[in-house]
């Protein structure tokens, strides 16, 4: 019986060699040497070694799931989707003429009326085509501005003392000093008028926000108008003598005037008083000191 399994096995490992061969398998004569030395039991053997081989060759699950582990590091970007996230002003400086193009043509589907320096640095652009987009839009929104300050002045003529309507006509002054910036001469028209009604708000009283009084001195500054920034800061402190912004603000009114004597008692007053300083106000204080 075992001598009839014998003969069996090398018969068996014979035609296994055969196909080997043929499948150019370059194992074949270490497999062919274990049959021969180990006869019945090497075929367990080899069968255990061939298992644990397939098994180590095989790739891991997360290498095979590409659509979950894809690699897009070296995809090139979609520029539709960035021209939408770069501002403008980098568009500019860093980017084609093309992207450039785009770029503002999304900033000008928005608020525009927004965007007066960016506008203004797109005006500067060396691509005929931008500098072309920018200036139709500037010409577009002092368009839109101009209309709509008609449409505020008429209101204001009719209710001079409406608060809500002297604010809108502040914002449409501001919008129209910002896109202003080709002509200064216009500008300095528009913010004379600016600093009126800022002063017309003001006077009104009742609850005028403390933004208002900053706005007023520091666009009277622009202007070179000490004395109304003189007056404007005085009155911010009688109306405010709890805010720090009051006593900042009359310090840089004393110092743009040279008031030398006026500003050291303006720094002492501050730190007379029972003002609990911000971090950003005692950083200007330690300024002044």
């Amino acid at each position: 019986m075992w001598i009839n399994l014998l003969y069996a096995h090398y018969f068996v490992a014979l035609i296994v060699l055969i196909l080997f061969v043929l499948k150019q398998r370059k194992d074949f004569l270490p497999s062919f040497l274990l049959l021969l030395a180990i006869p019945i039991f090497s075929w367990g053997i080899i069968y255990y070694l061939q298992r644990s081989k397939g098994e180590d060759a095989e790739l891991p699950d997360w290498l095979l799931r590409k659509e979950t582990y894809e690699d897009v590091s070296l995809q090139r970007p979609d520029v539709t989707i960035e021209t939408n996230l770069i501002s403008l002003q980098d568009a500019l400086v860093l980017n084609s003429n093309q992207v450039k193009r785009k770029t503002l043509m999304n900033v000008l589907k928005n608020d525009f009326l927004q965007q007066a320096p960016l506008l203004a640095a797109a005006l500067k652009s060396e691509d005929n085509e931008t500098s072309h987009y920018a200036a139709t839009a500037l010409q577009q929104a002092k368009t839109l501005l101009a209309k709509q300050l008609r449409h505020v002045e008429q209101e204001l003529n009719e209710r001079p003392e409406d608060l809500d309507v002297l604010t809108s006509y502040l914002q449409i002054l501001k919008q129209m000093i910002d896109m202003e910036f080709l002509d200064r001469r216009t500008q300095m028209k528009y913010t004379y008028t600016y600093l009126h009604a800022l002063t017309a708000l003001i006077e009104l009283g009742g609850t005028i926000a403390p933004e208002y009084h900053v706005e007023r001195i520091r666009t009277a500054l622009s202007l070179d108008e000490y004395e109304q920034a003189l007056s404007a800061s005085e009155l911010f402190l009688r109306q405010h003598p709890h805010r720090e912004m009051a006593y900042f603000e009359a310090m840089h009114v004393h110092y743009a005037m040279k008031n030398v004597k006026q500003l050291h008692e303006t720094v002492d007053a501050l730190r007379a008083s029972d003002i609990r300083l911000s971090p950003e106000g005692l950083d200007q204080l330690r300024f002044w000191i």
